[in-house]
């Protein structure tokens, strides 16, 4: 028998799945190209592409709920436009765009003012009569030093869309910069708001790109905090202080909102946002190791050392003694 027709049976199965990707899980944004030989340059606030001496960010569109092997976006119906709050406050839309090499759904903006930039896309469909609305997220950051730091502190207030209808937003640290990086053991608050407003009672969950997950209930300011916790242990030699660790926090809040959606009728709205960001191993986490590469350092210098002088003393030079009778 011919295996043609499974084949093709295959492929237009791989074809469905992909095309209702969005339709599963979290919908999130991630700056983490699905392409290896994806080129660019590394700044302060993660990969950028540098044209004519304009910062340019690439986001892809990706769904699932384990940042590590989330599946990467390539159809799908009832997005909104994606839209652009920038470093100045203002509101545009962008074009999500298949990309060349794959097809996969991204967006290329640029970055010309310096501070942060807030990126958001909603997708929605029915499922037994209810709505299900969700709102990706991704806050990203240009800084470039040669800009210097004069303006850094007008910049650092968090951003809000107050006609998003569930956002989660980060707050700041204590004494944060634009060069400031979230490491393990750090305290993250986020804030999530209905419409610009604080809204408690919402299910909060943060993921690690290594499966760590937690869940959180907002309280009455609408607000959670989580310990970023440590999961990266290398060896020694293979340390990297800049080792970059996804993260993905969602939240779900039910709504009594009824309406229609091409045609057919809903009794109520599920929301669910996402906030997707990266951290990093904490200053204490490389203290710690060079604490230790250098204490092990001493011990073989100090008991080689004692080993030598001990040696030394034991081996005596040989003198000839004479007796006189």
């Amino acid at each position: 028998m011919s295996t043609t027709p499974y084949r093709l049976i295959t492929c237009l199965f791989i074809i469905l799945l992909y095309s209702s990707a969005a339709i599963g899980g979290t919908l999130w944004l991630s700056d983490q190209s699905p392409h290896a030989s994806h080129g660019g340059a590394h700044a302060h606030g993660g990969p950028v592409k540098v044209r004519r001496g304009v910062f340019y960010k690439n986001l892809w569109l990706r769904h699932g709920d384990q940042p590590q092997n989330d599946n990467y976006i390539t159809g799908g119906t009832h997005f909104s436009p994606m839209q652009l709050l920038n470093a100045k406050g203002q509101l545009s839309e962008l074009k999500v765009e298949r990309d060349k090499m794959h097809g996969m759904l991204n967006v290329d903006f640029p970055m010309p003012d310096e501070g942060f930039y807030n990126v958001y896309i909603n997708h929605q469909w029915l499922d037994k009569g209810r709505r299900l609305f969700l709102i990706a997220k991704a806050e990203v950051l240009k800084h470039s030093c040669r800009e210097g730091h004069d303006h850094v502190k007008e910049n650092m207030p968090v951003k809000h869309n107050p006609k998003v209808p569930l956002e989660i937003v980060r707050e700041r640290l204590p004494k944060e910069n634009f060069h400031t990086l979230i490491g393990h053991g750090d305290t993250v608050t986020f804030t999530v708001m209905s419409k610009g407003k604080p809204q408690p009672g919402a299910e909060v969950t943060l993921t690690t790109d290594r499966g760590w997950s937690k869940k959180e209930i907002t309280d009455e300011k609408g607000q959670v905090s989580y310990a970023m916790i440590r999961d990266y242990y290398p060896k020694w030699h293979e340390f990297n202080k800049r080792n970059t660790q996804p993260y993905v926090v969602s939240a779900e809040y039910l709504a009594p909102i009824s309406g229609f959606l091409d045609g057919e009728h809903y009794r109520d709205t599920l929301y669910r946002s996402s906030y997707s960001g990266n951290f990093y191993p904490s200053p204490r986490d490389y203290e710690s190791y060079a604490f230790g590469l250098s204490f092990g350092v001493f011990a073989i210098v100090f008991s080689g050392l004692a080993i030598y002088l001990y040696r030394r003393r034991r081996n005596r030079p040989y003198r000839e003694v004479r007796f006189h009778e």
